[in-house]
Formats: C-alpha cells, structure tokens, sequence
C-alpha cells in the first residue's frame, strides 16, 4: 500500500482548509477542495457517468456541481444524493434521499438505486468516520460494476490533525479494506496524482471497481 502522504505543506494546508469549509456554489456551501473539484471535472469527462451518486449532500451545493458539470458536458446523466437531513432543493436532474452511509442497503433497495444506469461515478463525502467509510466501501463494492468510480472524500484530515477524532477516517478504512479485498478496486493514480503525489483531499481515493 503506498503511502497516503499529501504533496500539501502544512503552512499552505491550514488556510486552504479554511477556504474550502467557506466555498459555496452558486451560494450554497459545497464544502469540497477546488483541486478535487478539477480532478473531478476530467474524471466525469473521461467516465461519462450516466449516474453520480453523492453521499453526503450537507447543503446541496456539491450535488447542483455535480448536475451542472455533467449538463454542461452533455450528459444525460441523474444526480442522487443521499444525506440524513437532505436539502430541500429543487433541481430536474438531482433527487435528494434521506439515508445513512451505516445503512445504504436500506435507501439503495427503497429507491432502486442498484438498477441505475451505468456508468457510476460515486463520491462518499459524508461523516468521514472509520465506520462509516468502511461500510460504504463494504457494500458499494458489491453494487459498483467495473469501471465504475468512487472517491473517498478527505482523507487529507489525517494531516490536519483529525484523525482521531474520526477513528483513523478515510485512509484506515481504505487501507484495511484493499489489505483484505485487493481485487475489488484499484487507486486511479492518473487522478490522485494529477497536480502531484496525492495533491488531493483524497489520498488513494479516487478507487476504480475492477
């Protein structure tokens, strides 16, 4: 497993953190690194998803993101962004679902999230705990078709400090989990390191389903 280090010097990554926890799109707060937010704008080009799922959608702001890039790219692709207090935005190409990543069997078999259409494209963005990671990648991996991709989102909190407070986060999560399962996904490094090694608030986060 390689290192889950950020290229980020510490100086530079207190104040870009208070940054992004203070952006908004299109007045909402979106609460996501602009770096990621580039990865992720060729990641989506070069997918060409015909389904984005978000978990986590605090605001909304992220999931408008998501529908307006992939509008602005002409893609006939939804939006589903599940969240345990969802906004209550209005938007034709999102729908926001009330769920729990410890529980996503319960809103993917309510809403049928398992028959949507391929590609996937699949940001976990929600409580950033050990638990809750590692159950989202527990069970995405057994719905994600190859292909597919998912971001972890922040794992970049270890080197703010965090990671106790969220058990290890992200990066433990994903580190345990391709330990034990290394066959179910590989780190897209092309993406991880597109502005250097692991210039991401996802360290080995970007994991394409094999």
């Amino acid at each position: 497993m390689r290192s889950f280090g950020t290229v980020f010097p510490g100086d530079f990554l207190e104040g870009y953190q208070a940054g992004v926890m203070q952006y908004r799109y299109r007045g909402l707060r979106c609460l996501r690194s602009p770096v990621d937010m580039a990865i992720q704008t060729r990641a989506i080009w070069d997918l060409q998803p015909a389904t984005l799922i978000e978990i986590g959608s605090h605001s909304g702001g992220g999931a408008l993101w998501l529908a307006d890039t992939a509008r602005a790219y002409g893609l006939k692709a939804h939006v589903f962004s599940v969240d345990l207090a969802p906004p209550q935005i209005v938007d034709p190409d999102v729908t926001f679902l009330q769920g729990d990543v410890l529980a996503l069997d319960a809103v993917f078999a309510e809403h049928g999230l398992g028959m949507c259409p391929r590609p996937w494209f699949v940001i976990e963005d929600s409580a950033h705990t050990y638990e809750g990671c590692l159950a989202a990648l527990n069970f995405l991996s057994g719905q994600m078709q190859t292909g597919d991709l998912l971001v972890m989102e922040d794992g970049v909190l270890d080197e703010l400090g965090l990671s106790e407070r969220y058990q290890g986060g992200p990066n433990r999560a994903i580190a345990e989990f391709l330990t034990a399962r290394p066959e179910t996904f590989e780190i897209d490094t092309a993406l991880c390191d597109m502005f250097g090694r692991n210039a991401t608030y996802a360290p080995n986060g970007y994991l394409r389903k094999t």
